[in-house]
């Protein structure tokens, strides 16, 4: 069904919308009615909600998959065993049994490296002492 009507026109190439379908939901004790549309010629979506024609998003959030991805990582990361002694990992990637810390990168578990914290510099090397 096409709409003849300049609030429904494509936002973007300024052609009329086809309806698509409605949504039904709850405001303030009542029940409303919102619009869905889409564009033939650009394939953009829009939804007419609370008066004003609005275009729907249909990009990703990079901050929200990456910690999807992270958190799918660790799920499948706490099934597994230490590979040192085959104790159960903690929360943290640590061992219980012996204490060995480890990360997760790519899916698997890696030895976390503690050269780093034991190379680090004293103060005095950093700052001339009178």
């Amino acid at each position: 069904m096409k709409f003849e009507n300049n609030s429904t026109n494509c936002q973007n190439c300024h052609k009329p919308l086809l309806w698509t379908g409605r949504t039904k939901r709850s405001h303030q004790g009542r029940d409303v009615y919102d619009l869905d549309f889409r564009c033939d010629s650009c394939k953009r979506e829009f939804c007419f909600r609370d008066g004003k024609l609005q275009q729907l998003s249909n990009e990703r959030n990079p901050v929200a998959e990456n910690l999807a991805m992270r958190k799918a990582e660790m799920d499948s990361i706490r099934t597994h065993r230490c590979p040192a002694c085959g104790g159960p990992l903690d929360i943290w990637l640590t061992c219980e049994w012996c204490h060995e810390r480890y990360l997760a990168e790519k899916g698997e578990l890696v030895p976390k490296i503690e050269e780093l914290l034991k190379q680090r510099k004293p103060l005095s090397e950093f700052y001339a002492l009178n």
